[in-house]
């Protein structure tokens, strides 16, 4: 997909949030870990991208972990814990790079469990942890707001349609990022895939006949309103499938007709059967 092989890889590369480059560089240049990042803003703009970008332009090795899928638990946040104990990460130790340290990147923090987050906000307030920890998330989880003095939040937001303009040389770059609602991965699927919410017409399998004449044929079947008679007008095929098999009128009145089926005579029990009981 073009999102991951166009996805930038060093800071560098990454268009727009100097701001939020600097503050990461800062971060992981100073070697004072007590803290953690949180990068925050809606989904589609770059956050996880530019978490692994600023930890590979500085020298880490990004572990990446999707949090609302991998921590669920205490256990999960255990885990990770321990595998993380030493600075080095084990494929870096294995090639003799020894300078290459970890950097645990959590993506999608706010997906995960409540109380893995409260595990979450312990690692990062301990003060033998070795590992820079940034996080992602489209929202702020609550418990990280209660902890602000521990963790330093950047709220991202869409890059601007003139960053964006020479990737999209071809096309109106405000009027997609509107229609994509601000969404660069998006908009890569959209200019790879087309426009995938546009939605063809199709044929019912079983009848043949167009989605809309059955839905208006379903309406009629349950006596409810016909929510294309506005403008059938400019639909003919519609309307003649409704004649022909019988649908929807205005002047339907069968909620006002009587029903004709016999009524069931409810059962009472002899009493002759009971007398006689009685009489014993």
């Amino acid at each position: 997909m073009y999102s991951e092989v166009f996805r930038p890889t060093t800071l560098d590369d990454v268009i727009g949030y100097a701001e939020e480059k600097e503050a990461l560089r800062k971060y992981l240049q100073s070697g004072n870990f007590h803290k953690c990042i949180m990068l925050t803003g809606p989904p589609g703009i770059g956050k996880t991208t530019l978490a692994l970008a600023s930890a590979r332009s500085l020298g880490f090795d990004p572990l990446e972990i999707n949090a609302s899928r991998a921590i669920r638990s205490f256990e999960d946040v255990e885990k990770i814990k321990d595998a993380c104990r030493s600075a080095v990460n084990i494929h870096s130790f294995i090639r003799g790079d020894i300078s290459r340290k970890t950097c645990v990147i959590l993506d999608e923090v706010d997906g995960s469990d409540p109380h893995a987050q409260n595990k979450i906000v312990e690692w990062i307030k301990d003060t033998n942890r070795k590992v820079p920890i940034l996080c992602t998330g489209n929202e702020l989880p609550t418990i990280f707001k209660r902890n602000a003095e521990y963790i330093d939040i950047l709220r991202c937001f869409p890059p601007r349609a003139s960053d964006l303009q020479s990737f999209f040389p071809k096309h109106d770059v405000q009027t997609l990022m509107r229609e994509c609602n601000h969404d660069v991965r998006r908009m890569l699927h959209r200019m790879q895939y087309g426009e995938s919410y546009i939605i063809p017409k199709y044929l019912a399998p079983a009848t043949g006949l167009p989605v809309e004449q059955m839905f208006v044929m379903r309406q009629a079947m349950f006596g409810l309103g016909d929510p294309f008679h506005e403008y059938r007008g400019d639909r003919p095929d519609i309307g003649h499938s409704l004649k022909t098999t019988g649908g929807y009128k205005n002047d339907d009145t069968r909620g006002d007709k009587k029903s004709t089926l016999p009524l069931q005579k409810k059962s009472v029990p002899d009493k002759s059967r009971k007398e006689k009981k009685q009489k014993k």
